[in-house]
């Protein structure tokens, strides 16, 4: 699962990496990359010299294209006949795999075990922001862990209109026992958010936890945990959904105050959703059906298969930026347009957790594509350095500046596909 982040999460990555992969190295690397779409589209191209090494791969593909029972039951399956073939290393990835199928299938007791083996056996296989998140994970999932599965009813096709507020952001109306509030609509929002005065007064029950939140300065704030029993959102209903419970003061900007935010996990649920020019969200009665698969999932944070020329890009969307952002690998793969022809400058990042300047640039205009269509978006900030969250390995952020391009964009979490029309 890794990282959470709040408002306008960036985890990014990129590498450059072989797409045409015929080898089980290879294409393993191009997971390790975070290239999810040529990992899928390589494994039916590879010569595999063990049988478990397709499975392996399959297991992780399942996983970031949301075949959560799959992977988790070729996971189980290699991890019981192959014990002697599958290395340490390698079982440390499958189990970081099964961690995020099991919260994803609101398993939670299940993801805990999953969280304390690789804190176990398998700590030597983490890096250290692995190991401060698998921390927290722990801590998360033991807070949750006899709570019951995240449950979402709602009956035919349901419109719900949403509003901007003054920092611009989609804001949905939310009830929670009979008080009615106005949630940001954050799909960069690794789970929803609420702040602990409210949680109080609904008289939700807090677990305090060791948890710490990051936010998009790297920076941590204390988190407490609280299931919600019943959320009413219009006409949806969302039984026992997980919330991080944060500090007033986390969420407050000067006069703009922020009460909670519907995070990832209940978006997703929802299977489909369609904002227009509008913000009119729509939830049709059942998902469509699509031959393209433009959509994945790092941990919980959706990645957007983008392009630009003949150039395939992979963005992280998230619905609580205003503006899109380019990350370092977008820099080195076109420094030679713009080092020395851009003036390099500070960019402020900026969100819950306080104020990060890295230097950059500002490109006048960028072109991106997705599905055939292309938006233009001005004047976006560039990194050329990593920030504190270390974004090595996507290329960009995708803002609300370049949802203004299209009249709807729709979101299909079972297909996995992004529409902009």
């Amino acid at each position: 699962m890794r990282r959470r982040f709040l408002l306008s999460a960036l985890i990014v990555l990129f590498a450059a990496v072989c797409v045409n992969a015929q080898d089980f190295g290879t294409a393993y690397k191009l997971y390790k990359d975070r290239n999810y779409f040529a990992l899928r589209d390589a494994i039916p191209k590879i010569r595999f010299e063990e049988k478990w090494q397709k499975s392996f791969l399959q297991a992780l593909s399942d996983n970031v294209f949301s075949g959560f029972k799959n992977s988790n039951a070729l996971i189980n399956k290699l991890l019981k006949e192959n014990p002697g073939d599958i290395a340490d290393s390698l079982a440390a990835e499958l189990y970081k795999a099964k961690a995020v199928n099991c919260v994803n299938l609101y398993e939670y007791k299940d993801a805990l075990e999953c969280e304390k083996l690789l804190l176990g056996k398998y700590r030597n296989y983490l890096d250290e922001d692995e190991k401060d998140d698998s921390g927290d994970d722990l801590n998360l999932w033991e807070a949750v862990t006899d709570a019951l599965p995240q449950t979402t009813v709602r009956n035919g096709e349901i419109k719900i209109q949403m509003e901007r507020d003054i920092a611009n952001l989609w804001n949905i109306p939310v009830s929670i026992n009979g008080t009615d509030y106005k949630f940001i609509f954050d799909t960069g929002a690794n789970f929803s958010v609420i702040v602990e005065s409210e949680a109080k007064k609904l008289g939700l029950k807090l677990v305090d936890t060791k948890l710490k939140v990051g936010t998009v300065t790297g920076k941590k704030v204390d988190s407490k945990v609280a299931v919600c029993p019943v959320m009413k959102i219009k006409d949806v209903t969302v039984n026992n959904a997980v919330f991080l419970v944060l500090p007033d003061e986390a969420l407050t900007f000067g006069f703009y105050k922020i009460y909670g935010i519907l995070g990832n996990p209940v978006i997703r649920s929802f299977e489909e959703i369609t904002v227009n020019k509008d913000n009119l969200l729509t939830i049709p009665a059942a998902p469509k059906k699509s031959e393209t698969q433009n959509l994945a999932f790092h941990g919980f944070t959706p990645v957007v298969q983008m392009f630009l020329g003949a150039d395939t890009l992979r963005f992280t969307f998230d619905s609580g930026a205003m503006a899109t952002i380019l990350y370092k690998p977008y820099f080195e793969l076109y420094r030679k347009d713009i080092e020395g022809k851009l003036e390099l400058k500070d960019i402020q990042l900026g969100g819950a957790g306080g104020i990060e300047k890295i230097k950059g640039y500002y490109i006048p205009e960028v072109k991106l594509s997705v599905n055939g269509k292309t938006g233009t978006i001005k004047k976006v900030s560039l990194l050329s350095e990593f920030s504190k969250n270390k974004d090595k390995y996507f290329h960009g952020n995708l803002g609300q500046d370049f949802f203004g391009n299209f009249n709807e964009m729709t979101f299909n979490f079972v297909d996995m596909f992004v529409e902009f029309r």
